[in-house]
């Protein structure tokens, strides 16, 4: 069902547990929803990601939840929850994303990203990595993410200059509030 997400596709999941072999892939697509009517999402590979967005536009993903197998071993998981590189307008919104994902939302290279109303919790790094020139974040819980909530840079600042921020703050391409931090 994953495997062949068209562009234009409205999905709506029956509530249940899925167990991915592989990672959702949507590349080169647009306009694609994936209502999850609160369904859990369970990638049984601890180094793929559960969703992989690549070269996408207008996607909305909302109301599921995503997380990976209980890991094993001092180095557990190393897939993210919600991986995205170079595509725009994305809304990921009223989804749990935890547990030992690596990073709950990591996204390079994308904008007009919208980060609202979600649980993120518990991924051994971030909670959300972003490099890109645009991403709101509002109304989201952040709890117990190993190295920090948000590890934030523009597209244009290299890595050693990232922020890692833990509070709701507005600045060029940043744009927070109603977040909770615990």
């Amino acid at each position: 069902m994953f495997n062949n997400i068209e562009s234009g596709s409205n999905l709506k999941l029956a509530k249940g547990i899925y167990k991915l072999d592989s990672p959702i892939n949507i590349m080169g697509k647009e306009n694609i929803t994936i209502d999850g009517n609160g369904a859990t999402l369970i990638m049984q590979n601890m180094a793929d990601d559960v969703i992989f967005i690549q070269d996408s536009n207008n996607i909305t993903l909302r109301n599921f939840k995503a997380t990976h197998i209980e890991p094993e071993g001092a180095i557990g998981c190393t897939g993210n929850v919600i991986s995205m590189w170079r595509s725009d307008t994305i809304l990921i919104e009223k989804c749990d994303l935890n547990g030992s994902g690596i990073v709950g939302i990591s996204a390079f290279d994308s904008k007009n990203v919208i980060v609202s109303n979600n649980f993120i919790h518990e991924n051994s790094q971030y909670g959300i990595v972003y490099q890109g020139p645009q991403i709101e974040i509002k109304g989201n819980v952040f709890e117990k993410n190993a190295n920090g909530n948000i590890y934030y840079s523009r597209i244009d600042i290299p890595w050693s200059n990232y922020e890692k921020i833990n509070t709701d703050q507005n600045k060029e391409g940043l744009k927070m509030s109603n977040n909770i931090f615990k």
